[in-house]
C-alpha cells in the first residue's frame, strides 16, 4: 500500500535484527526501483561505524544515507516499516517504527525530513503509528488526516 507520503508500507511481527529491519524497510524501494541494494548496505556500514544516530525518538528510526550510495530515482521516497515487536539497536532504545529515507538529492533530503518530522509532530501522529498493526488501520489514519488538511479542521491533540 502506499500514500501521498509514503511509497511503501510494511506490517511485520518482528525482525530478528536491527540489519534485517533496514534490509526490510529498504526492499520495497529497491523493487520500485528507487535504490539499489548497496542504499541498505551503506545504512548498515554507517551504523556499524557510527551508531544507529537516525534514532529520533524512543521506538522511531529514519535510517538514510547520501543519495550517492545508491538512490537512483530522480524523486524523493519514504519506506514505513511497523513491527509488532521492537528491535534492539545497539546502545539504543529498541525501535518500532521505520521509515527509511531515499532522497533523490542533499537539498530533498533536508525538505522531506522537516516535512515528516512537522507530520510526526502533529497532533499524536508518531504516537499512531507505533501503535499500528495493519494496512487498514493506516489508510484510515492517513484518509483522516488528508480530510482534516483539505476541509480546514485542525488536526487531531491541536
Amino acid at each position: 500500500m502506499t500514500s501521498a507520503l509514503f511509497s511503501a508500507c510494511q506490517f511485520r511481527e518482528q525482525c530478528h535484527s536491527w540489519q534485517e529491519a533496514v534490509t526490510l524497510a529498504c526492499q520495497p524501494l529497491e523493487e520500485l526501483g528507487a535504490i539499489t541494494s548497496a542504499y541498505a548496505q551503506a545504512i548498515i556500514r554507517e551504523t556499524e561505524q557510527l551508531g544507529p544516530w537516525y534514532i529520533l525518538s524512543p521506538e522511531f528510526a529514519l535510517p538514510h544515507a547520501r543519495p550517492e550510495e545508491g538512490v537512483i530515482s530522480s524523486e524523493t521516497h519514504l519506506s514505513l516499516l511497523c513491527l509488532k515487536e521492537a528491535v534492539p539497536f545497539p546502545g539504543h532504545p529498541d525501535v518500532r517504527l521505520i521509515i527509511v529515507l531515499a532522497a533523490a538529492s542533499s537539498t530533498r533530503h533536508i525538505e522531506m525530513i522537516q516535512k515528516l518530522v512537522c507530520w510526526l509532530d502533529e497532533g499524536e501522529h508518531l504516537q499512531q503509528l507505533t501503535s499500528m498493526t495493519s494496512q487498514a488501520q493506516l489508510h484510515c489514519t492517513l484518509k483522516a488526516c488528508e480530510y482534516l488538511a483539505t476541509s480546514g479542521i485542525p488536526a487531531m491533540g491541536k
